[in-house]
């Protein structure tokens, strides 16, 4: 590649080692900066995405345990009230049990008193 202001050669080799032109030394040089610049404003944009992504989930871990408690309580008061329900199934059915009993016991009477 050649200088196209000089028409001599961009990077040589001569006695001190390789050398370039300083066109082509200042164009490397911009570029490295660049990249650099770049490359810093990408990583704080996804620091700063990070950061967000942080917060926004603490924020939906403390909603998900309010939840959970707002659930357990439910669950809480659905098996008090299953309970209660089993209880009142019980006491209905021990009254039924006692009507049949009467009504056993009225039967009786009311055949043994037309037999006499």
């Amino acid at each position: 590649m050649t200088n196209p202001d000089t028409g001599k050669p961009m990077i040589e080799n001569s006695d001190r080692g390789i050398t370039m032109a300083k066109p082509l030394a200042w164009t490397i040089l911009a570029s490295i900066v660049a990249v650099v610049w770049y490359g810093g404003g990408v990583i704080a944009g996804l620091s700063g995405s990070t950061q967000t992504v942080t917060s926004t989930l603490s924020t939906m871990q403390a909603a998900n345990v309010q939840i959970e408690g707002r659930v357990r309580s439910l669950e809480n008061n659905a098996a008090a009230g299953l309970a209660r329900y089993d209880a009142l199934k019980q006491s209905l059915d021990e009254v039924k049990e006692q009507q049949r009993e009467t009504n056993d016991l009225l039967r009786q009477i009311l055949q043994g008193g037309g037999k006499k």
